[in-house]
């Protein structure tokens, strides 16, 4: 089952393969103030799938990724692809994953449609992941599905028998469908207001409309936590070249056991590929444009 990602701006939607985005700044007289955005999950692994190879060099193109993807023979359906907004000249990456010592290794690739079909895909460079101890906002729990109302990004859920409340960031299915009433997997949530009870059903709410009172069913006991990785290695290709005195890619691995982060100056690009090639424990790498 092809997972589903979803990703969330505090000012728009992007949805995978396809973008919008309002102005990222405005002037006040003579000040100018940048209109910030969230983080956002650009790609979301679990550890009990089996992940894919990077992409060969006969495979670097948008239209040949769509066919590995739709295809799925290595499973490629998990390769992640995100338009980037024009106003994004450069990215910040952060990863989470739910185990001290875990690891999580991404491919990037990166390549200009300019409103074309078809693009080169550029290997940008491997980041690879160590999960520190430094909790997130994010926790995940398992689902089965108690209903055919399928969850939305954004909506807000309330434990039937806890009252306790999350908003959704992400959903993974693994097996069946919601309008059969058959789904299973995992979701994610920020900000959850505490313990959900084991197996309790979940209610869900949008702009303050109940819009399911038993949507699926908690299958696990209580969220698992997301941790920010503390150690990234980077290792560039075709985009680290140095431009101006500028190298494209640049990160910190902090020693205080704080969120390690990776910087990239997209050049230009509109079209970013992400191929997880490790990941030992379910986790997500973080992205936001500035």
């Amino acid at each position: 089952m092809k997972k589903l990602i979803y990703l969330i701006l505090g000012v728009t939607l992007i949805v995978v393969c396809g973008a919008s985005i309002t102005s990222m700044s405005q002037v006040d007289g003579v000040i100018l103030h940048s209109v910030q955005s969230y983080w956002v999950i650009a790609e979301s692994e679990n550890s009990a799938e089996t992940q894919t190879d990077a992409l060969g060099v006969t495979e670097r193109t948008k239209k040949i990724v769509d066919a590995l993807i739709k295809a799925n023979a290595n499973e490629e359906a998990y390769i992640s692809v995100l338009r980037i907004p024009a106003k994004w000249n450069a990215l910040r990456f952060r990863n989470i994953g739910i185990t001290d010592g875990a690891t999580a290794t991404h491919q990037i690739y990166l390549g200009t449609l300019g409103g074309k079909l078809d693009c080169e895909l550029s290997y940008a460079g491997q980041l690879a992941w160590t999960m520190g101890t430094q909790k997130s906002i994010y926790d995940q729990i398992a689902f089965t599905s108690g209903g055919t109302y399928e969850p939305q990004i954004d909506d807000t859920v309330t434990g039937n028998t806890s009252g306790e409340t999350a908003v959704i960031v992400s959903i993974v299915e693994s097996a069946s469908t919601w309008s059969a009433g058959t789904a299973a997997g995992t979701i994610t949530y920020r900000s959850a207001s505490g313990a959900f009870t084991n197996s309790e059903t979940i209610s869900i709410k949008r702009a303050n409309k109940v819009l399911a009172s038993n949507a699926y069913t908690h299958a696990a006991s209580d969220l698992i936590d997301f941790e920010f990785a503390d150690t990234l290695v980077i290792t560039d290709k075709a985009w680290s070249p140095s431009v101006g005195g500028t190298t494209a890619w640049a990160s910190v691995s902090p020693a205080d056991n704080t969120n390690a982060e990776g910087v990239i100056d997209v050049k230009g690009a509109d079209f970013m590929v992400i191929v997880t090639t490790v990941s030992s424990v379910d986790s997500k790498l973080l992205v936001r444009g500035y």
